[in-house]
């Protein structure tokens, strides 16, 4: 079976530079850098499609490119006509903004333990019960299969081929794997890795990875996107479920209790003896609980990762409907030891990728300028991935 996430184009936000390791200038270099600087680098085309800032001379000054593999990134046809930006003749600039951090508007050779961000990417949440993907063997390159427990006992299953209660088994989501808030400014929890599309997420293969969120101020032309006090905000995931059907510009679909079961909307009450269905998303399966008195539905088992979507860590629908699927720009960094505790795995490459020092800032860099995208308002919020039944990996 499929999920529809709600899936669409956005034609006016994605600069997407890849997960792949760059070299970057260390602090000391950084900090030479006292005025705002333009680097005009190598571009195959010596052209390229200008989204940001929406002014008559952005060439001059362009924030915001169009990568390689963007449809608006085609041609003068399809970034005028079509995407109704402007396209400029030279190679694109790097800029250097006020707080010295460079933003990075075109691929950049290299790598250095170092993570790439990739922008112009929205998120979604979900919660149906259903046994994780990867909890499945076989699934990425992992110290083992994603923790996951027993339908009736609530303990964990020692054997990755038990049948999730999606598909008649016993093994569902265990519980405790909600999000939570670590401080102000930074925040956990799992996630589906959204496959197809622009964010670079493959499939298996992101089982166990982790990745560091970051609220940006971007919001759609109908208004969503994230609350203006969480913007520049750090959430935390582990990849723990794949959802195979998803295309355009999603990247990760939350683990959050009461944010909407989708088309999995039974498994939950068999978890939970004496629950309606409808109480563990409110009755609305893609988009969950409007306001946080809904948790109160929930079991108390699950009320706490519920609540927090209406935390001041996420601020679900608070302030003229914000936030409401938060775009993101996202980075792959080293998994959190918090996060490992709770699903019981790690990718093997995890080592390869940078800390997020958790006694840090809470707000570790500035968040990219805010832009509008061209989006439709989406009417439901996206289910959970489909689970495959979980006979043996080749």
């Amino acid at each position: 079976a499929s999920k529809n996430h709600g899936s669409f184009f956005l034609s006016s936000c994605c600069q997407v530079v890849g997960n792949e390791k760059k070299n970057l200038p260390n602090s000391k270099e950084m900090s030479l850098w006292s005025v705002l600087v333009v680097v005009l680098l190598p571009w195959s085309s010596w052209s390229y499609c200008c989204f940001f800032p929406e002014t008559a001379d952005r060439c001059t000054n362009c924030q915001s490119v169009a990568e390689s593999g963007n449809f608006c990134a085609g041609g003068q046809t399809e970034c005028e006509a079509n995407c109704g930006h402007v396209w400029c003749d030279g190679a694109p600039p790097v800029v250097a903004d006020d707080d010295n951090d460079l933003v990075l508007v075109a691929p950049q050779a290299g790598g250095n333990n170092e993570s790439v961000w990739t922008y112009g990417t929205y998120t979604t949440g979900y919660w149906d019960c259903c046994k994780p993907s990867c909890s499945n063997a076989n699934k990425g390159q992992t110290t083992r299969y994603t923790r996951y427990c027993d339908l009736e006992t609530g303990e964990d299953i020692l054997d990755p081929d038990e049948e999730s209660v999606c598909v008649g088994g016993r093994g569902a989501a265990c519980a405790d794997q909600q999000p939570f808030t670590f401080k102000d400014g930074v925040s956990m929890s799992f996630a589906a890795a959204a496959v197809g599309g622009a964010s670079g997420l493959e499939g298996d293969t992101n089982c166990g990875q982790c990745y560091e969120l970051q609220w940006t101020a971007d919001f759609y032309t109908w208004g969503g996107g994230a609350h203006p006090d969480i913007v520049g905000w750090s959430h935390l995931v582990q990849v723990t479920n794949i959802g195979f059907d998803v295309n355009g510009f999603h990247s990760f679909d939350l683990q959050i209790p009461g944010a909407g079961q989708g088309i999995f909307n039974t498994a939950c009450s068999q978890q939970f003896p004496g629950f309606d269905d409808g109480d563990f998303d409110c009755d609305n399966n893609y988009g969950g609980c409007s306001d946080v008195d809904g948790c109160a539905r929930l079991p108390e088992a699950l009320r706490a990762g519920c609540e927090w979507r209406y935390s001041e860590a996420y601020r679900w629908l608070e302030a003229n409907g914000r936030s409401n699927n938060p775009i993101v720009r996202f980075r792959r960094i080293k998994c959190p030891d918090e996060l490992v505790a709770l699903s019981g795995t790690r990718s093997l490459d995890d080592d390869d990728f940078p800390e997020f020092v958790l006694d840090g800032t809470a707000r570790p860099s500035v968040p990219p300028t805010p832009r509008p995208t061209a989006k439709p308002a989406p009417t439901a919020q996206p289910a959970p991935t489909a689970q495959p039944a979980p006979t043996a990996q080749p």
